[in-house]
């Protein structure tokens, strides 16, 4: 697993404990982000609470160092005076850092006087990705300025962040733009109400509610891999993935979908797309299920969960070509050919979009779940360039639940007691996964920001 900014991991994972509390359920608010400086100097952040998770208004880039400008629909800013220029599209969870386009956890949005931004970009984007400027503080649940040329200026009122204004520079092609003047307060207008009629408390209740896309891999005529025994890989995924469906079904915080309920076939590039769109703007994660097979070493058994990157070794270039060969079929590709399907193209696309830490997390708490109702043995967790969780936009993974070219574990494979209990460790590694994802998501919507 690679190991991408664990600082950043630690901040987000803080900042939950301090947001969501312990259990499920017990959710709390903050109302501040205290910023350390020089000289054990500090102030703090204002925190709200709007559409389900923390926001923070625009305008406190500016007390972090930032020259911020506004317009109706993007808010671009700048470090320093040449420093990473960021752009956040208002109602996108998609924002550029210079030429690399990432992902929030949920979208920028008008409210309250200005833009809210999600607090993960400034506890999780700041320290990992301009950590000579930022650090965070998991003990103190506190933002560092670890560059002191950022720090408000003698004169300058850290609580406001006045700052001289300046001109942004130009990234990634975006001169056509030009300087946007930043809006009067009359010119941001807020578009968070509180929900009063029974239709908008609704509205309310499923704009809150996490989306749980559930992939039985293959299906119809495409089976999968098959055992010596006869049992195909897409019977046992969609086995497994109607008990997870059903083990979720009817909790008051999610919302559950399956690709496929019976035995279709979907094709891989629609997949993801479709999981997508179902999750929208709200938090959610996608699991695809799925079978091993190694016909030339029958003794292998055990399962490992896989999450989207580059593969470093043979044996995950062998997983992700098993569970990618239904492609060549669908795209009309000579299966002899290997520049035709070339998934390195896509992942240089989406590699730096921001789910691999969330993904590699899902990843180890299935296997930690796993590992307590499957014989095993546990072979970790692993990454590789699999198109079907390529273009899921959100946390996304890849189990394979066990070998079934070992007969004692396609055996087993096929009991729907073991099923069922493969399902319910499946199921609680997803609550547990969604405790702390994302750090700033789950409580009640209040309306506006306090």
């Amino acid at each position: 697993m690679i190991r991408v900014a664990e600082r950043a991991i630690v901040s987000v994972l803080a900042v939950c404990a301090m947001i969501l509390g312990s259990a499920p359920g017990a959710a709390q608010t903050i109302d501040s982000l205290v910023v350390r400086g020089p000289d054990d100097s500090s102030f703090s952040l204002p925190v709200g609470e709007a559409r389900g998770y923390a926001t923070v208004p625009h305008d406190v880039l500016g007390q972090l160092g930032w020259a911020v400008e506004l317009d109706e629909e993007v808010l671009r800013a700048q470090l320093g005076s040449d420093g990473p220029v960021v752009e956040f599209s208002l109602g996108s969870p998609l924002f550029w850092w210079d030429e690399d386009l990432l992902q929030l956890v949920s979208v920028p949005f008008e409210a309250a006087g200005s833009v809210q931004i999600p607090l993960q970009f400034l506890v999780d984007f700041l320290p990992a990705r301009a950590s000579k400027s930022y650090a965070f503080l998991g003990d103190e649940g506190a933002l560092e300025i670890v560059d002191a040329s950022l720090w408000p200026e003698d004169g300058d009122d850290p609580r406001t962040g006045t700052r001289g204004r300046r001109e942004i520079s130009t990234r990634r092609g975006n001169a056509d733009r030009g300087g946007v003047p930043s809006p009067t307060d009359a010119e941001v207008t807020d578009s968070t109400s509180v929900p009063t009629t029974p239709a908008e408390v609704e509205e309310a209740r499923d704009l809150e509610k996490r989306v749980i896309v559930i992939d039985p891999g293959h299906g119809g005529a495409d089976p999968g891999t098959t055992g010596a025994g006869g049992r195909r890989e897409k019977d046992i995924a969609l086995a497994i993935g109607r008990y997870v469906e059903r083990e979720l079904r009817g909790e008051e915080n999610f919302e559950v979908y399956l690709t496929r309920d019976r035995d279709v076939l979907v094709p891989l590039w629609e997949r993801g797309p479709q999981a997508t769109e179902l999750k929208g703007d709200r938090s959610g994660l996608f699991l695809s299920i799925h079978v091993n097979s190694a016909p030339a070493s029958p003794a292998i058994r055990g399962f490992e969960t896989y999450f989207l990157s580059e593969a470093r070794t043979e044996d995950e270039r062998r997983v992700a070509a098993m569970e990618n060969a239904p492609l060549q079929e669908e795209e009309g590709l000579d299966p002899d050919d290997d520049g035709d399907l070339d998934i390195s193209s896509i992942m240089r696309g989406l590699r730096n979009l921001d789910h691999q830490h969330w993904s590699s997390l899902l990843a180890e708490g299935i296997q930690d779940e796993l590992e307590e109702v499957h014989p095993g043995p546990s072979r970790g967790v692993k990454q590789g360039p699999f198109a079907v969780i390529t273009n899921a936009l959100m946390p996304a993974v890849l189990v394979e639940v066990g070998f079934i070219t070992n007969r004692e574990e396609e055996r087993v494979l096929s009991q729907a007691q073991f099923q069922r209990e493969v399902a319910g460790a499946l199921a609680q590694a997803i609550r547990n996964f969604f405790e702390r994802y994302p750090p700033d998501q789950g409580a009640p919507v209040q309306g506006p920001p306090r």
